[in-house]
């Protein structure tokens, strides 16, 4: 008895069809970040004033579902948004810290967009770097998360 594919005999589909039997190859995500904290840079002024914006792009896998899956994620996405720098008046506490959760979007299932909050105490004394982590929780199938990258805001 011969098998037109690599099949599993006991697994019969339809007439004459048959799933396939194998591992498909895994291809780990990548991440593209762009939006207007990205192009060109920030500046804190800009950072003050709020309405800036990180997109997050993934490719070759997908978000979680919207809904109550993802917004129990939103918090987790702004906390992987982390300054190499701890300034009192600087990203983590002041845009981190009090970033309300509206502020992340799924905009389709592999885009996220982040929009800064207004955030008049915003004040820093060097340049801030920023790491943007994607928790692995919010793509779907993944077990590790995925780094997207780093943008500068420039100090006035």
């Amino acid at each position: 008895m011969a098998y037109r594919d690599a099949v599993h005999p006991l697994r019969m589909y339809g007439r004459g069809r048959y799933a396939t039997v194998g591992i498909l190859p895994y291809t780990k995500p990548r991440v593209v970040m762009n939006g207007t904290a990205i192009a060109g840079g920030v500046t804190e002024a800009e950072i003050v004033t709020g309405s800036q914006t990180v997109i997050l792009t993934l490719s070759n896998g997908k978000l979680i579902p919207a809904g109550a899956l993802f917004d129990a994620q939103r918090q987790a996405i702004i906390d992987g948004m982390d300054s190499a720098q701890s300034e009192a008046g600087g990203w983590d506490a002041k845009i981190k810290a009090v970033a309300a959760v509206t502020t992340v979007v799924r905009t389709s299932d592999t885009v996220i967009t982040f929009t800064t909050p207004a955030a008049a105490l915003y004040a820093i004394t060097a340049d801030e770097v920023i790491t943007v982590t994607i928790p692995a929780a919010v793509m779907a199938g993944q077990f590790e998360p995925l780094a997207a990258g780093t943008f500068t805001i420039t100090a006035a």
